[in-house]
């Protein structure tokens, strides 16, 4: 069968493609906190009570999950996010999901720095 589709069609659609892969790729992170020097390493914790290190919280991160791999892309975007504003470390809290038939799910963490 003979695509008798204009170059110029496919070329629309190749453009459009990575338009859209492209805005699922881009990072929707709230960030509500305090701001530090970057940092260069971060600890990733899954719960409170395995951070060993007295820590204060110095913020409140919430990252929209979607796409291929959504909830690791989410927890790296965390991650870099607490490497931009300073952590130490982060508290990954799991999932919140919101909309009128919870379409969207939210990954939340926890900023935190330790007290020396």
């Amino acid at each position: 069968m003979k695509n008798n589709r204009p170059a110029s069609f496919s070329r629309l659609l190749s453009g459009v493609t990575v338009f859209a892969l492209f805005l699922c790729s881009c990072s929707t992170i709230s960030y509500v906190g305090d701001r530090y020097q970057p940092t260069d390493r971060i600890d990733v914790y899954y719960a409170e009570r395995d951070v060993k290190s007295e820590y204060k919280v110095i913020g409140h991160l919430s990252e929209l999950v979607g796409g291929i791999n959504g909830e690791e892309q989410a927890k790296q975007n965390i991650i870099a996010k607490c490497r931009e504003v300073g952590a130490d470390g982060v508290i990954i809290l799991g999932f919140q999901y919101s909309g009128s038939d919870e379409d969207k799910q939210y990954q939340k963490a926890q900023a935190i720095k330790y007290i020396d």
